[in-house]
């Protein structure tokens, strides 16, 4: 039996669209390219409203950027239903697909708009003007471009009036994943919102704010690409810009880098020879990002604390968490949301760790079960019996597994001890899981590797 193919990708398959097939494997696109400020009209229209003050804060998470734009806007004309345009693009949907299946999902998601607290309607209508170019990858050559479009509202002003305009969304993460064979080739993962579009309304904008909080695990990862020199650090995991008397152009909008590319190659040659006849007993990559190496994999013994008893075909063992089989979890087995139940891992090659990567919930073939199970929410982390420290996690659906980085240990670990110490609750049983658990090892030197063709 060939070995199952580990999978390390950064999101979830729900999010893809463009897709390359080739001989030996394909590539995808996923998330949402780029959204941005309203804009008053998308055929170059003269308005006499203005902004007067924007307050911008994006989040952002593991998976997915929360935005949060607040306009004072006002009317310095006579009373008018003004047009709002807030734009978006979107990968063009793979060639038979619709581009609205659960697939092929790459809008915003939960995107609401408000005028003084009061919801208004909107509609998706196409973008006229300039299309956006092809995106050209280093490994799989040009994708088609992508589509632009607007969701576009209407809201009325009285004369002089002025109206706070708030808009909330999440905008799941561009880049494309793909892979030959067994090997994966995934590009850096990020978000774009541009300024610019705010340009067609009356005179600058009066004054501003862009916050950005870095909330997930790794804010070292996380860099401002563009606009230069314009955002201040405040500290790791946040940082502001302040502006007054802005006309923004293209060379005001911004985009963010907020995980790395990385490349991913079968690496269960470290542990001795393979026989591809058996069953795998644990998955195994080679992870190389830039110049840094890992190791990434399942050889371990695991025993719990307490395991849930078999319903009917469905078994909840701790050796699910391995994930040599699809769509398995662990499940402790007490009274209650399991608090104080652990998992205890020996492991049979120490090497230093650069994070463990966790599924803290039940990720089952029926989406429904990861929210009507117990999640971990906090876990505590002892890692030779001497080293420990508690990762908080929070309460969303990973579309892949969620890294807990191990900071200011640099030894070999050969023991690995996980502990429940919070949940977040489920919709309909108590049982807490954790559906997969891998070891990223830091490698000295980049391993031997040898490439699919």
């Amino acid at each position: 039996m060939k070995w199952i193919r580990f999978f390390v990708a950064t999101v979830s398959l729900l999010f893809v669209a463009q897709t390359r097939l080739f001989a030996n494997g394909g590539a995808w696109q996923t998330g949402v390219p780029k959204t941005g400020n309203g804009a008053a009209s998308d055929q170059k229209k003269s308005t006499d409203v203005t902004i007067e003050e924007e307050n911008l804060t994006i989040d952002l998470h593991q998976e997915f950027a929360a935005v949060e734009v607040r306009y004072r806007m006002k009317n310095t004309g006579a009373q008018v239903e003004q047009d709002f345009f807030f734009p978006v693009e979107r990968w063009t949907p793979a060639e038979g697909e619709s581009g609205d299946g659960e697939n092929t999902r790459t809008d915003l998601e939960g995107y609401q708009i408000a005028a003084d607290g009061t919801e208004l309607k909107w509609d998706n209508v196409d973008a006229k003007g300039e299309k956006p170019k092809p995106v050209v990858d280093e490994h799989w050559g040009a994708f088609p471009p992508a589509t632009r479009l607007w969701k576009k509202s209407r809201i009325p002003f009285a004369r002089g009036q002025a109206r706070e305009v708030v808009i909330k969304y999440r905008s799941p993460y561009a880049g494309t994943e793909g892979g030959v064979s067994d090997d994966g080739h995934n590009s850096s993962m990020g978000f774009q919102y541009s300024l610019s579009p705010a340009a067609t309304w009356k005179g600058p904008i009066g004054k501003g704010k862009i916050t950005l909080n870095i909330l997930h695990p790794r804010p070292e990862e996380t860099a401002i690409s563009k606009p230069k020199e314009r955002f201040k650090k405040i500290n790791e995991t946040q940082a502001v810009w302040d502006f007054s008397k802005l006309k923004p152009t293209l060379a005001d909008d911004i985009k963010i880098v907020v995980h790395p590319g990385y490349d991913t190659y079968p690496g269960r040659k470290e542990f001795g020879p393979i026989n591809y006849d058996e069953t795998p007993q644990f998955r195994a990559d080679y992870v190389i990002q830039g110049n840094r190496y890992f190791l990434l994999h399942s050889d371990y013994d695991a025993v719990a604390s307490s395991t849930l008893k078999p319903s009917g075909e469905h078994k909840y063992d701790v050796e699910n968490i391995k994930g040599t089989e699809a769509y398995v979890t662990w499940a402790e087995g007490v009274e209650g949301d399991g608090i104080g139940e652990n998992i205890s891992l020996k492991v049979h090659r120490p090497l230093p760790l650069d994070a463990i990567l966790i599924v803290p919930g039940y990720r089952g073939e029926e989406k429904e079960l990861w929210g009507k199970n117990n999640r971990v929410a906090e876990l505590e982390v002892i890692l030779n019996d001497e080293h420990t420290f508690t990762a908080s996690i929070p309460d969303e659906e990973f579309g892949a597994a969620y890294p807990v980085p191990v900071r200011g240990y640099s030894k070999p670990v050969s023991t690995v001890k996980l502990t429940i110490k919070g949940v977040h609750r489920g919709s309909a049983a108590q049982d807490t899981c954790i559906s997969a658990v891998d070891l990223r090892a830091v490698l000295s030197k980049k391993p031997t590797i040898q490439a699919a063709r």
